[in-house]
């Protein structure tokens, strides 16, 4: 227990930092969204690690010489993906020691933070990672892939939305239990089936330096649907060995699922979902998560369909008060 009549200090981040920041996060993350970290390796790759981690936008609160909160505020990439951009901004982790909540200690973390990226030169200031604002924590919160702030972490809406952010982006987190199956597909997925073949990929080239940058500590293969030597379909897979510590069981992420556009609405969508489904029941894992954006209806009707349910929303938060914002 700490005397909460003692004052906080907050400075930048130190290399003697992460085995409390570890404890910190454990203590204040509890909610079905953010893993079980078990040492500072994870820090190290989903972090620390990166090439453009910048000491001075992780600040850290210190009371009584321990570590009671901390905000990091990051940047993500220009259009190219070869290098970082500065004109947006994105808050990535704001967390407080539950016994030093409701004294003001997150509010001026989140203070902090926002001067700091004003002071890099950002218009535009969000709060949760989500693509292509995901320079760190992909693997340690959200999910299958950084979507903002989870809806079932419930005291982050009421805390932002009094600060001035409003939000501007919804995901739609999805799971499903693999149960042995059949996984069914029917009409124009049903007749692909006898014409193409599923395959199972090493780990997907990434796409640019950014995209290596963030996702290189996920082990990832690819599925997809090939006729002859078309490739028709594909989706990326991970393992989301730290969620299913905290879910208790073998869990996967689907990602990015797309169908070339000559193929587009002829149901490869569902064909392709259900024979990975299929693969990934005969290996040892028993749920997947997948995100997809609220707007995206097709793909959300797809994941019904073959018996996903909706189990969070993820909410991106932007400043209204930021220079150029409505």
């Amino acid at each position: 227990m700490w005397d909460t009549a003692v004052s906080w200090q907050i400075r930048p981040f130190r290399n003697s930092d992460p085995p409390q920041l570890i404890r910190l996060w454990n203590a204040a993350l509890t909610g079905r969204g953010a893993a079980i970290l078990p040492n500072a390796n994870c820090l190290e790759l989903a972090v620390l690690g990166k090439p453009y981690f910048e000491p001075a936008g992780l600040l850290v609160a210190e009371a009584e010489g321990q570590v009671v909160g901390w905000v990091h505020a990051g940047f993500g990439p220009e259009a190219s993906g070869q290098r970082l951009s500065r004109e947006r901004g994105v808050i990535c982790v704001l967390l407080v020691h539950p016994q030093w909540r409701g004294q003001g200690l997150g509010s001026e973390l989140l203070r902090r933070a926002e001067r700091y990226l004003r002071e890099q030169g950002v218009a535009e200031i969000y709060v949760g990672c989500h693509r292509p604002l995901c320079p760190f924590y992909w693997g340690l919160y959200g999910g299958s892939e950084p979507s903002g702030v989870l809806e079932s972490d419930k005291e982050a809406r009421p805390f932002l939305e009094k600060r001035g952010y409003r939000v501007v982006a919804t995901h739609v987190v999805y799971q499903r239990v693999l149960d042995g199956g059949p996984y069914q597909t029917a009409g124009a997925a049903a007749a692909w089936k006898a014409k193409c073949r599923f395959q199972v990929l090493p780990r997907p080239v990434q796409k640019n330096w950014f995209e290596a940058c963030v996702t290189s500590p996920l082990e990832m293969l690819r599925f997809q649907l090939v006729e002859e030597e078309r490739v028709l379909a594909w989706v990326d897979m991970w393992e989301m060995e730290l969620f299913g510590w905290r879910w208790k069981q073998p869990t996967v992420g689907l990602l990015d699922l797309q169908v070339s556009e000559l193929y587009a609405e002829q149901g490869l969508e569902e064909l392709l979902l259900a024979q990975s489904l299929q693969y990934l029941d005969e290996q040892y894992y028993t749920l997947v998560e997948m995100h997809v954006p609220e707007q995206v209806q097709a793909l959300r009707k797809c994941l019904r369909d073959l018996g996903f349910e909706m189990v969070d929303r993820g909410f991106v938060y932007r400043c209204v008060g930021s220079p150029g914002n409505p």
